[in-house]
């Protein structure tokens, strides 16, 4: 969700008594709070324009290419737009960002798995792997210990399926031995990511279904997006499409007056 955030900041200087600030310097804005782009453009739509010194604007698009959130992550094409925003200009005022109405987004991402790669091979990653243990039934904590997971790799498959590799390390042996993970995903209801059909091999050995099975409950029990709504967020996904070069998804957001989500430190 930081991507959110990066948008509800850069509103803060949208609205002012004395009106609005330029297309342009907004693009600006949304480019201090990120690493990079290729290409940022923004269009605010207002009509009436004096509606805007009341804290209300009717759409705002935003057009990426080329997004660099982070160093190590590209989002080949970043595309967001909003139904109408309605802003407590009072409480902008104090230095607060508080909506009068729930905020609504439909918003578009193209990444393409070569770039996922570089950030799958990047050192944030594997800091992120080296706190994971190797959780598996029948193994104990000193094992847990002994093994590690490094180089993760994924490629993209027709019939959104995809395929992720990683290597096991034995950090007592000093030897390593490849993980492969084949699986379909699915979205049902707009909310749940199902992984479809997994199929797992370690050292080219198949690992037996019931333990492909129970790690996959459990999995499937995380990836879900009604977590958010905890924080008064609903997203659901709107089109997931897997081809052997990009991932294409398209997310709604709705943003409530009362998200933890707005209350940020710019």
């Amino acid at each position: 969700m930081e991507w959110v955030t990066i948008i509800l900041s850069s509103l803060l200087t949208l609205i002012s008594p004395v009106g609005l600030v330029a297309d342009q310097v907004a693009e600006g804005l949304i480019r201090e709070r990120i690493h990079q782009a290729d290409l940022i453009d923004v269009r605010i739509d207002n009509t009436p324009s004096f509606r805007l010194t009341g804290g209300r604007v009717e759409r705002v698009r935003i057009a990426g290419r080329g997004v660099y959130p982070i160093p190590e992550l590209r989002i080949d094409v970043f595309d967001v737009e909003t139904d109408p925003i309605d802003i407590d200009l009072p409480a902008l005022q104090s230095g607060e960002l508080a909506l009068d109405e729930p905020i609504q987004a439909a918003s578009h991402f193209i990444f393409r798995a070569d770039d996922l790669n570089v950030l799958l091979r990047s050192q944030r990653i594997q800091t992120l792997l080296d706190t994971l243990e190797f959780d598996l039934p029948g193994v104990s904590d000193r094992q847990r210990d002994r093994y590690g997971f490094a180089n993760p790799q994924i490629q993209f498959l027709s019939g959104n399926r995809v395929q992720v590799t990683v290597d096991i390390e034995d950090r007592v042996q000093q030897e390593q031995v490849q993980a492969l993970v084949e699986t379909g995903l699915e979205v049902i209801d707009g909310h749940q990511l199902v992984l479809v059909e997994p199929t797992v091999t370690v050292d080219e050995q198949p690992v037996p279904r019931q333990l492909i099975d129970a790690f996959t409950a459990g999995i499937n029990s995380e990836l879900t997006l009604k977590q958010f709504e905890e924080i008064d967020i609903v997203a659901r996904v709107l089109r997931l499409d897997l081809q052997p070069e990009t991932l294409d998804i398209v997310v709604f957001l709705r943003i409530d007056p009362a998200s933890a989500l707005l209350n940020f430190e710019d």
